[in-house]
């Protein structure tokens, strides 16, 4: 890691902390657990992506794991999407303090996949926390580019619902343990053609 991507980490963090005063960004309280589970796992997954592309992010909510993601992965653009009008302005303060420049949020309900269908596909797909059998089912477009992934960052319970019915066009590959959080992965799926 640079010391520019370590200062980007540090503002992404001191921003948290400081919006989370007045909106309700995370249920961790200590500083200990955000770093953990906010960034140490995005750091442990960086290496999943490959190349250039762009990476949109649902339910993004705190920006996690997606801000970590771009920052460690020069090249990625991202299209953050979330529902929540407080949550959205956090976003745009983030990105535009650490001067990310190929990055947008867009403030909507994604309820299936044609509510993404003018971001998609892309060459990756994340989510953390959040409820994704339907905003990725229903016809559409392609969620991923050829070569693309899907990073599932999710309980370890949940991956097996989720890899017997994967997202039309999708199958599950791996999934890896997160150092930080014995009970949670990241759960990985590709293109299934």
């Amino acid at each position: 890691m640079s010391d520019d991507e370590a200062a980007q980490l540090a503002t992404h963090y001191r921003l948290l902390r400081q919006w989370g005063r007045r909106t309700n960004l995370t249920g961790l309280r200590t500083p200990e657990a955000i770093l953990a589970r906010h960034f140490m796992e995005p750091m442990a997954a960086v290496d999943l992506l490959q190349g250039e592309g762009t990476l949109l992010d649902i339910g993004s909510g705190n920006g996690f794991p997606a801000i970590p993601l771009a920052i460690l992965h020069p090249g990625t653009r991202l299209v953050l999407v979330e529902a929540s009008e407080k949550k959205s302005a956090f976003l745009w303060a983030v990105l535009r303090e650490l001067g990310l420049k190929a990055a947008q949020v867009v403030t909507r309900r994604a309820c299936r996949r044609a509510d993404l269908g003018d971001f998609l596909p892309v060459r990756w797909l994340t989510f953390r926390g959040v409820k994704i059998a339907e905003p990725l089912s229903g016809t559409g477009p392609d969620l991923l580019l050829p070569g693309g992934r899907m990073l599932a960052f999710l309980a370890a319970g949940d991956v097996e619902a989720l890899a017997a019915d994967p997202p039309t066009g999708l199958r599950w590959t791996e999934s890896r343990p997160l150092p930080t959080s014995p009970d949670d992965v990241v759960a990985v799926f590709e293109p299934s053609r």
